[in-house]
């Protein structure tokens, strides 16, 4: 524990940089290096691009090391603003040392190299760091003010020490006295004893739930050894039987599943075998955790025969396995069975990509403590069937009943209400629950970018641009508000102040891909090509794996007539996102400018598949179909079309032209006629023209 998080230097670092680097990651066709330049170390990204040279580099220093190196190693980035961004390649300890991954990385969209260290994890991988002011609340963004600490200290299992010193240094202190000026978790009550232990070493799964709630009145490092976990956060799992996978942070989940804890009543506890100031290693290990198990279990060769005097009870009991959450670590399985689980535990696997669609749903149920304290709690419980989705109708029912029933003065209940609205998709109450909580909370900047987002979604920009402008006021230095107002403004056309706001949210934080895209799509706008294309390039340097920035650059390069990348940039964004059809569609219109009317119409057929209702598509389709001499096929496509948006004067000239390919003349010069009377400027003098060559004009 106390190596669990450290500054990179060449003193810590135990890794073989020679050995395995390049790193190439072929789902996200990525590559990965790690070096050291004048003392300190670096993580290099980049891809190849469509000419084969380097693009989308990405460099960071790798400024502390997240876990011991018994299993693996994080490596984290400290930025100008104080956040931790966890990059994504590792290094695991497993078969001599070898790189990998990061959990959540090992797939073709990973978020780049940004993705945050929330207090959550800082909560167990280090001592209690100090935070800056106004960054406590539920949501904040997580910001760390130096130094940090490196590695769990004594405070996590002894509580604040200042007390225990002074009361030393005071002439005449009694031995008691000093003692009881420090928390000594052995003479706890059993319960309070393995909560020190279960504040760090109980997660019921790391899957979308959620498995553990924070009280809202508490801070995220306000638990003090001894007092009653539940009091700073309330656990929770799915139904019973649903929870079967095998993850990293299993240990307490694990044992109190065990019918050697459960027949203990409290007797057995992490620190029965494990001793938290010192680690027993190889026979010395083996030997102690024998003797614990026969405290209990009196077996000898005499009664088992498979209990030699040599046996190690752990081996069997509680063997070695392959996590599922992190496929890259084994570690001890601390359910304790009595007989070894069949098949090959250490075997390699694919990580598990979990989204919405795969999630869990079911009703999520209390865990530690089984029972919630108070009936008031039953709110914390409502929200977390709503939280990650997992029981979305019958939870919004019971939270909305709930907040009926108890008024309660917290706000982030009314928060969590409008956030699980709006995942049903009830916009209306969804805003009606965020002005509540912004009632009640007026100082809280993160319900008021809740209820902009919220109001941005329902294309509601003016009462969007209000609450941003109020949340930029309650904290200046947030360049995702800042964003967020550039973005709205945009929409009401305010092109000057739109990019002001958006290039401040940038130079806050230059590593927010969305705002880059977003100010790209205002350049766009504004007749900025250059502009344009610079933004959505370092959007997508920032992060590669968003198919529709590949897209949108595409387009951009289209205009530029940059043909042969913006090609690519399409098949990139359909690589990364084979469901877009807008993709599709676009990609689709450049090959048939281009005359490769055979991929347009795949790609064309392709966008259909995915939204048969797609008019432009079937438009475009249809004109495909036509230049390549299908007049029965287009006719066909651009009626489909016309079906769906009869004003479509592009789909009115292009069925015209195909009708007088086959003659019907007469039917030509209607849908013609429709295409003249169109506001397109292009389409109408074409229509016009083939009237005078019909005879109608």
């Amino acid at each position: 524990m106390g190596r669990s998080f450290y500054r990179m230097t060449s003193q810590t670092a135990v890794e073989d940089f020679k050995s395995g680097l390049p790193f190439y990651h072929p789902p996200s066709d990525t590559y990965f290096d790690i070096f050291e330049r004048s003392g300190k170390y670096f993580q290099r990204r980049w891809q190849k691009g469509f000419d084969g040279r380097e693009t989308n580099v990405d460099e960071k220093q790798i400024d502390f090391v997240l876990g011991s190196g018994n299993h693996g190693r994080t490596y984290l980035h400290l930025t100008p603003r104080g956040t931790l961004q966890q990059l994504p390649l590792g290094w695991y300890s497993e078969k001599g040392g070898y790189w990998g991954m990061n959990p959540g990385y090992d797939k073709a969209d990973y978020g780049g190299s940004t993705r945050l260290i929330h207090y959550e994890c800082m909560f167990c991988h280090n001592g209690y760091p100090r935070i800056p002011q106004g960054h406590a609340e539920a949501g904040a963004e997580a910001q760390y003010a130096e130094p940090l600490p490196e590695g769990i200290d004594c405070q996590r299992c002894h509580g604040p020490g200042w007390q225990h010193v002074e009361t030393a240094r005071r002439t005449g202190a009694t031995p008691e006295q000093i003692r009881a000026a420090i928390v000594n978790p052995a003479r706890l009550s059993p319960e309070r004893e393995i909560e020190v232990c279960l504040q760090c070493h109980l997660e019921t799964t790391s899957r979308l739930l959620p498995h553990a709630m924070q009280r809202f009145d508490r801070g995220p490092f306000s638990y003090i050894p001894g007092q009653p976990l539940a009091a700073f956060r309330l656990s929770f799992d799915m139904a019973p039987g649903k929870n079967t996978e095998f993850q990293v942070v299993h240990a307490g989940y694990r044992l109190r599943e065990s019918q050697c804890f459960l027949k203990s009543a409290g007797e057995l506890r992490c620190t029965t075998c494990h001793d938290p100031h010192n680690i027993s290693r190889g026979d010395a290990a083996t030997a102690h955790y024998n003797a614990v198990c026969q405290n209990c279990h009196h077996v000898t060769p005499q009664t088992r025969a498979e209990h030699t005097a040599d046996a190690n009870c752990v081996m069997c009991h509680m063997p070695r396995r392959r996590t599922d959450d992190a496929v890259h670590i084994v570690m001890t399985d601390h359910r304790i069975v009595p007989t070894p689980p069949s098949g090959n535990l250490l075997a390699e696997k694919a990580e598990a990509q979990e989204s919405l669609a795969t999630s869990y749903r079911g009703e999520v149920v209390p865990y530690y403590p089984g029972k919630l304290p108070s009936t008031a709690d039953s709110l914390y419980r409502a929200l977390a069937q709503v939280t990650d989705r997992s029981n979305l109708t019958a939870g919004l029912a019971q939270l909305a009943t709930l907040i009926e029933r108890f008024h309660p003065a917290q706000p982030k209940f009314y928060g969590g209400l409008g956030e699980g609205y709006l995942a049903a998709g009830n916009s209306a109450k969804a805003i009606a629950s965020l002005e509540e909580a912004a009632r009640r909370g007026p100082s809280s900047e993160i319900i008021q970018l809740e209820l902009g987002s919220a109001l941005m979604e329902s294309k509601q920009w003016s009462r969007a641009e209000t609450l941003f402008r109020a949340a930029v006021k309650l904290k200046p230095d947030d360049g995702t508000a800042w964003g967020f107002l550039g973005w709205v403004l945009w929409q009401q056309n305010k092109a000057a102040e739109a990019r002001t706001d958006l290039e401040r949210g940038i130079a806050l934080d230059p590593d927010a891909a969305g705002v880059h895209n977003n100010l790209a799509s205002l350049l766009m706008g504004t007749g900025d090509v250059p502009g344009a294309e610079k933004e959505f390039r370092t959007a997508i340097a920032i992060d590669p794996g968003v198919a529709e920035w590949r897209s949108n650059l595409a387009m951009v390069l289209v205009v530029r007539g940059q043909l042969p990348e913006a090609l690519y940039q399409f098949e990139q964004s359909i690589r990364l996102d084979p469901a877009s059809a807008a993709a599709r569609l676009n990609y689709a219109r450049v090959l048939a400018n281009t005359s490769d009317f055979g991929g347009a119409e795949q790609q064309a057929k392709a966008a259909l598949a995915l939204s048969p209702k797609l008019g432009p598509a079937h438009e475009l389709l249809g004109s495909v179909l036509s230049a390549k001499g299908d007049s029965a096929g287009a006719i066909r496509e651009l009626n489909t079309a016309l079906t769906i948006d009869p004003g479509s004067v592009r789909a009115h000239y292009e069925l015209g032209a195909a009708l007088a390919q086959t003659g019907d003349s007469a039917g030509a010069v209607q849908h013609f006629r429709m295409a003249a009377e169109g506001t397109d400027l292009n389409i109408r003098a074409a229509a016009i023209e083939m009237l005078h060559r019909l005879g109608q004009r």
